[in-house]
């Protein structure tokens, strides 16, 4: 999915939503969508790093678990300095567990910023933050054991009228 922020965009398919900035104006989000792109749509582990649970009442909603029915490898164009600026943002022990659960058992379970400097490194931290993808299954709630599932990589993180 593509996503332009401009005054006169001209997709050809097009979702056309206001958006409410600070200042009260309004401002035109463009989505162009594509039948090619909507079938490559996939839950990665990198989407998996930064979903928690937020049910009222749970206080420990994060790293949420995961229950596999299938995964899917897509490869995905390397990209280091983008790995690089990420490094920081992952909650590493997350990111090595989720990948384990996947099937995926090349990262180590320590890491430091001075890896960033191998390639080697570099590719393994890759593959799983952006190439594993969870198709089918389900991320639970640690705290609850709340299931959401996962339907054709679409995480559905919506809670019922009582969760709220």
């Amino acid at each position: 999915m593509n996503c332009t922020l401009s005054a006169n965009p001209n997709p050809t398919l097009r979702d056309t939503r206001p958006a409410v900035l600070a200042a009260g104006s309004a401002l035109n989000i463009h989505i162009a969508r594509s039948p090619k792109s909507e079938a490559k749509v996939r839950m990665r582990l990198l989407t998996h790093n930064m979903l928690s649970s937020n049910i009222k009442g749970v206080t420990n909603g994060f790293p949420l678990l995961i229950e596999v029915e299938k995964v899917v490898q897509k490869e995905v164009d390397f990209n280091a300095d983008f790995l690089r600026n990420m490094f920081a943002k992952v909650e590493w022990k997350a990111l090595v567990d989720a990948s384990r659960t996947l099937g995926y058992t090349e990262l180590p379970d320590e890491v430091d910023s001075s890896m960033l400097d191998s390639d080697e490194f570099l590719r393994k931290f890759h593959h799983a933050l952006v190439e594993l993808h969870l198709e089918e299954g389900s991320l639970v709630c640690p705290e609850t054991d709340r299931k959401f599932p996962v339907n054709k990589g679409i995480p559905n993180m919506l809670l019922h009228e009582d969760e709220v």
